[in-house]
Formats: C-alpha cells, structure tokens, sequence
C-alpha cells in the first residue's frame, strides 16, 4: 500500500465504528475501488437526506483521489460544491492535498456563480433600461399635438395656373376655353381670366373665398367681365358700327376639389350682367365653367 491510501486509511479507521452509508466500511479499510461505485450510488440515492447524499459525494471524490483520478475527483468535487454549497471537506477526516484540491474547486464554482449572478444583473439592468425607454418614448407620443391639417390649409399661400371649359347656359351657344391663373392666402383669392370663346375674347378679374380645408372646399366669388370688340352703333356715321368695349359684373359659387398636392378640380356656376350690350347680344350671363389648376407653390 503507498503512502496516500495508507494515510487516508489511518485518518478514517474510527470511521468505521459508525458507518450507516454502503462502501464507508471498504473506504475506511482503504478498498477504495470496491468503495467508489457504492459511494457514487448513494450519492445519487432519492431515499437519503441531502446531506448524506453529499457526504457520500465527499467520499467518492477521495476515493478517485487515492486511485489517482484526479480529474474526476475534482470534477466531483465541483459537482458537490454547486449541489451543496454548505458542505465542506472537514480537513480532520481528509489528507490536506485532498482539502486543497476541494478549495480550489469550490472557489472554482464561486467564480463561475458570481459570473452568472453578474451577468444576470446586467440582463436585469439592460431589460428595465428598455423598459424604461418603451415607457419614455411611448409618453413622448403622448404628449406630441400634431400641427392641425386645417391651419395648415387655411394660412398657405398659393399660385394657381388654371384651364377651364365654360358654357352660357341662357342660350346654349356661348362655348369656349379660359386660362388664368389664382392667387391665394389663407382663405382668400384673387383670379385673372381669359375667355377664349367665338367670336370674342372677354376677361374676367374674381375676387373669392373658399371655406374649410378639406379636400373639398366650397367657394363664392364676384367677378368684374370685360369684353373687348363688341360691335356697336356708330354714333358718327348713321349706319355704320364700331368696335367698343362693353363690361360687367357676376357672382359665381362653386367649389374646388384637391385631387392630389399639386392637382386641384375647378367647378363654378355664376350669373352675370353686362352692362350697354347691344340688342343682338345677352345682357344676361349664365355661365358653368369646369377645369383643373395646378398648384406652383
């Protein structure tokens, strides 16, 4: 017998007297291969209490020690440190390399448990600081007032270029094309208009208002026509005509329809007075224009 299991046995003799665990009696005796599998099947036995289970972990890793399994002896002692963290290796029944070998590996499982414990702290810390963001940026959102559509709408300034078909409805006959263009802020507009119609182009200068801001905006206006070339009697000259410009004044309602940022519908239903017209000519105007505008600004 070597030196070890001889010192192991006279350290664990009195063991025997008292021994309740199956392979302490072959321990005691330094038998340490016919101990071992007796040790390691207490160690795993559901009938014993915690800390005979761990006791007889004990001695199975000082078994493997003495038959000199030193990996296995540690891995086992690793093993009892984690399962049981309150059992020690009592250096007066075991040979100091055996305690120190159990030392470092206790310190060994410490290290690694204090890493799992540090690591799942900053999990912790990670989770409560998104949590806290989640919660900041969710109160955030909260109190953010969106900037009213409607305001936006009604301050804007605007530049519309316009094209318009329109028809005088009192005698069906009267049918052209207009193209203008619209000055706007806010709910207020001014337009300008040539009335490309047969034979005679006209303008027109509107003042407007539309109201809302939706898509849909109503609108009213009052229009001053001018028309140029009208053919009158000469006052001079018995018989003959001239040329001479007559005008007018119409009120008009309608509305105007944004098909997109840029596109915008024209509807308008007026009526109108032209003022010294001649008798082959209509002193009343009723005129329905449709077209789109496009928006510059």
């Amino acid at each position: 017998m070597s030196l070890r299991p001889l010192l192991l046995t006279l350290l664990l003799i009195p063991m025997a007297a008292w021994a309740d665990l199956r392979g302490l009696d072959l321990y005691a005796r330094g038998e340490f291969a016919k101990a071992l599998p007796l040790l390691e099947e207490e160690a795993e036995n559901p009938a014993r209490s915690d800390k005979e289970r761990a006791r007889a972990r004990s001695y199975a890793a000082a078994a493997m020690y003495s038959l000199g399994r030193m990996e296995e002896a540690r891995e086992q002692l690793e093993l009892l440190a984690r399962q049981y963290p309150e059992q020690r290796v009592d250096p007066k029944r075991f040979p100091p390399d055996f305690v120190a070998l159990a030392d470092l590996a206790r310190k060994t499982v410490e290290t690694e448990r204090f890493r799992e414990e540090a690591r799942a702290q900053e999990a912790e810390q990670e989770r409560l600081a998104a949590e806290a963001e989640r919660r900041r940026r969710e109160l955030e959102a909260l109190q953010q007032v969106p900037e009213p559509v409607e305001t936006q709408a009604v301050s804007s300034f605007r530049v519309r270029p316009e094209l318009v078909g329109f028809g005088d409805f009192k005698d069906g006959t009267a049918l052209g094309m207009a193209v203008g263009v619209t000055v706007g802020r806010g709910p207020l507009e001014g337009t300008v208009r040539a009335l490309i119609g047969n034979p005679h182009i006209g303008w027109e200068a509107e003042a407007g208002v539309v109201f809302g801001s939706w898509a849909f905006q109503p609108r009213v206006s009052v229009r001053g026509i001018l028309m140029p070339g009208i053919e009158v009697p000469d006052t001079r000259n018995p018989g003959a005509v001239q040329s001479a410009v007559r005008s007018g004044l119409a009120g008009a309602v309608g509305g105007r329809l944004a098909l997109s940022p840029r596109v915008t519908a024209l509807m308008d239903v007026g009526y109108g007075w032209l003022f010294g017209m001649p008798a082959q000519y209509n002193k009343h105007v009723v005129m329905a224009s449709a077209g789109l505008g496009f928006n510059l600004f």
